[in-house]
């Protein structure tokens, strides 16, 4: 219980650090696998790094993953609103509670996003689908196909 209270803590700190430093941020929800609070920092005109923190109620889990995401305006014309395609790389972290029957632990693996963003020019919304495999490295190494929808508003 502690290492959770530490990531949690730590991610806090670098996400106040980050959006002071920001150019364009957002925040809203994901909805999927998982389910949760859902933020976006973009770097450039194209490129952005996404995260996402959740709690699995049926697994007594939190969830926290981050990835650096490029998009690609040029796919489709909606002026004035953008639709960009996207990819990326990332890594997920999930961390059980120990509890009665809980074996408790670490996993972490690698994310591989794949996704389209509605971006409209009138309302400062992030509307986004995503498809994403991915593969858990520890503590043993299984394939996983995760998805999301969700939406962000930008600040």
């Amino acid at each position: 219980m502690r290492s959770m209270k530490v990531v949690c803590a730590a991610a806090l700190i670098l996400s106040c650090a980050v959006v002071q430093a920001a150019d364009s941020f957002s925040l809203g929800v994901i909805l999927g696998h998982p389910t949760g609070v859902s933020a976006k920092l973009w770097l450039g005109p194209t490129s952005a790094i996404d995260a996402a923190l959740a709690w699995n109620f049926q697994a007594d889990r939190l969830h926290f993953h981050a990835d650096y995401l490029r998009h690609f305006f040029d796919v489709f014309d909606v002026a004035p609103d953008r639709l960009p395609l996207y990819a990326g790389i990332g890594a997920d972290l999930r961390l059980r509670a120990d509890g009665p029957g809980a074996s408790g632990g670490l996993r972490s693996g690698v994310r591989v996003p794949l996704g389209i963003s509605f971006l409209s020019a009138e309302v400062p919304l992030d509307l986004f689908a995503e498809v994403v495999p991915a593969m858990r490295l520890y503590p043993a190494t299984t394939f996983d196909i995760w998805w999301g929808l969700g939406a962000r508003y930008r600040f």
